[in-house]
C-alpha cells in the first residue's frame, strides 16, 4: 500500500510539473524536471516489481491447510495482477521519460530558442488580394483581410446618413 499511496502522489507532482513545464524558463530546472521524473519513474517501475515477486511468492508459499476457506484468494490475485500491470505502466512511463530526456538533448526541450521574441525591426506583411495585388498603405497595421478591391475610396468609410423620419 505503501508503494500504491507513494506512487499516486508522485504522479500527481508530476502531472503538476507538466502543466507548468512549458513556463519554465530556466534550463537546468527543465532538464531536472525531466530528470527527476526518469529517476522516479523507474524507481517506481522497480519498486511494484519486487512488490510483485513478493506476493507471488507468498502466495505459491501459503499451504492449503493455512486457508481451508480459501478465504481472502480473490484478494490475493487481484493484489498481484494489479502489482503485475502496474510493473508494465511504471515501465512505460519509463520508457516515456527517457525518450523526452532523448529528444530534450539533441532538440530545444532545453534550449532558448523557442522563448526568442522575433525582432522588432521586422515589418509585417499586408494581406494579400484574390486577383494577386496587395494593399500598401502609410499605415503600420496590416490592411484588412477581405478586400476585394485596390481603389482607396472604396477603402475609406463613410459616414452612414441618419434615417429621415
Amino acid at each position: 500500500m505503501t508503494v500504491g499511496v507513494a506512487c499516486f502522489l508522485g504522479s500527481i507532482c508530476f502531472l503538476i510539473l507538466d502543466v507548468y513545464f512549458p513556463s519554465m524558463s530556466n534550463l537546468k530546472d527543465r532538464k531536472r524536471a525531466v530528470l527527476l521524473d526518469l529517476i522516479f519513474s523507474g524507481v517506481a517501475s522497480f519498486l511494484w516489481f519486487v512488490g510483485f515477486c513478493f506476493l507471488a511468492n507468498q502466495w505459491q508459499a501459503t499451504s492449503p491447510d493455512e486457508l481451508p476457506l480459501a478465504q481472502g484468494s480473490d484478494a490475493a490475485r487481484a493484489t498481484i495482477a494489479f502489482c503485475f500491470f502496474s510493473i508494465l505502466s511504471w515501465a512505460v512511463l519509463t520508457l516515456s521519460a527517457l525518450r523526452r530526456y532523448l529528444t530534450g538533448t539533441s532538440t530545444n526541450l532545453f534550449t532558448w530558442q523557442h522563448l526568442d521574441p522575433p525582432p522588432s525591426n521586422v515589418r509585417a506583411t499586408p494581406y494579400p488580394i484574390p486577383n494577386g495585388g496587395t494593399i500598401v498603405t502609410t499605415n503600420p497595421y496590416q490592411a484588412p483581410p477581405f478586400t476585394e478591391t485596390l481603389d482607396p475610396q472604396k477603402l475609406t468609410q463613410q459616414r452612414p446618413m441618419a434615417p429621415a423620419f
